[in-house]
């Protein structure tokens, strides 16, 4: 069976044509994303700072009185008999 020419761009143009449409977008926001490596993502500086402020010297220490409050909670707090009788 032998094709003619004619019949042979009416299959291969839609085709061609939605191939085509989709390389551009994804070629459309592959410039995008690389774009936005260059400058630094504003979700990066934001993670940065929460970094920073849970393992800099403010929250360390902060770590430290929490642990110191426990403790201490812990051995004078009220005992299990003293819970049993209330």
């Amino acid at each position: 069976m032998k094709t003619s020419r004619k019949s042979f761009g009416i299959v291969w143009k839609p085709i061609l044509a939605k191939t085509v449409t989709a390389g551009s977008i994804a070629l459309s926001f592959a410039t995008v994303a690389l774009a936005q490596q260059g400058g630094g993502s504003p979700w990066e500086n934001a993670v940065n700072v929460l970094q920073q402020a849970f393992t800099g010297t403010i929250a360390k220490g902060l770590a430290l009185v929490a642990i110191v409050v426990g403790g201490l909670t812990f051995a004078f707090g009220p005992s299990k008999q003293t819970l049993l009788t209330l």
